[in-house]
């Protein structure tokens, strides 16, 4: 099973900080929308896992939220995260066959 060490560092970390600021500025439905994908990124143990909380952020633009500057921002850094990980994941699995 390959590590999920670079979620638990590199992704989590933004994603609950986006979580927090979405709450301390009032906006309930977007950082339900987030802790959605972060209590699922959370329970991951394996990397098939992670496909539908990656999915979900991949929507984020589609959800037709109204963000802070600053939630934008930590929004950005969670997508290249997440986009980054999909990748480095994936192509571990190309480099298995």
């Amino acid at each position: 099973m390959k590590s999920l060490s670079p979620v638990r560092q590199d992704l989590l970390p933004p994603l609950r900080a986006l979580v927090e600021l979405l709450r301390e500025e009032g906006c309930v439905r977007e950082a339900s929308f987030f802790e959605s994908a972060l209590t699922a990124l959370e329970a991951a143990s394996a990397p098939e896992d992670l496909a539908d909380p990656f999915m979900q952020l991949s929507t984020s633009a589609f959800q037709g939220f109204r963000l802070s500057e600053a939630a934008c921002g930590l929004l950005d850094h969670v997508l290249l995260a997440a986009q980054t990980l999909a990748s480095t994941l994936s192509a571990r699995d190309d480099a298995m066959h």
